[in-house]
């Protein structure tokens, strides 16, 4: 089985997914690491300040690797990890916006980047993205109020099938309008 684990930067994902690997007999595969290991840098957007992903490179990796662990859990976690089309389970980290924008502020990021990360977050891109390659097998999880071992004991329940928590559920939009750029 593999899990991707999506989310705008600052919701959780790394935190959550390697505890959720500590707990569970599993291999984490995180995009950063592939970015490196694998030479997946197309380089960096001057503007935003972020590196650019060979998602389309990235693919076959993946591919190896879930073949080559057929038989284990595999936890893949990242940004743009719902680029990813053959996924058992896809759980998108969701977090106010407010709490985002003050996490995010301190990473020494462009304010541009903070901007434009927090509008994404309003927005629901990565859920959005996420359902346009998987549709239904999306969960959203709020990770707002709650501690990474809170979400790791959610991540938990939904992959044993005991807690559903379906898309549209979570919606910043109303509420932060007037933040968008």
């Amino acid at each position: 089985m593999m899990i991707t684990i999506t989310g705008t930067p600052g919701t959780g994902k790394t935190t959550v997914s390697q505890l959720l690997h500590q707990r569970l007999d599993s291999k984490l595969i995180s995009i950063n690491s592939l970015l490196d290991d694998y030479d997946l840098n197309l380089g960096t957007d001057e503007v935003r300040g972020y590196r650019i992903v060979d998602t389309e490179a990235m693919i076959p990796i993946i591919n190896d690797i879930k073949n080559e662990n057929a038989e284990t859990l595999l936890i893949f976690e990242g940004h743009l990890a719902q680029d990813y089309p053959f996924s058992d389970l896809i759980v998108v980290l969701r977090c106010d916006p407010l709490i985002l924008k003050e996490r995010l502020s301190h990473r020494n990021w462009k304010d541009k980047k903070v901007d434009e990360n927090v509008s994404a977050e309003i927005l629901g891109v990565c859920t959005s993205e996420s359902y346009e390659t998987y549709g239904d097998i999306v969960q959203e999880v709020d990770t707002t109020n709650k501690s990474p071992e809170e979400i790791v004991d959610i991540l938990v329940k939904i992959i044993d099938g005991d807690v559903v928590c379906p898309l549209g559920v979570i919606d910043y939009l109303g509420k932060y309008f007037n933040l968008l750029d």
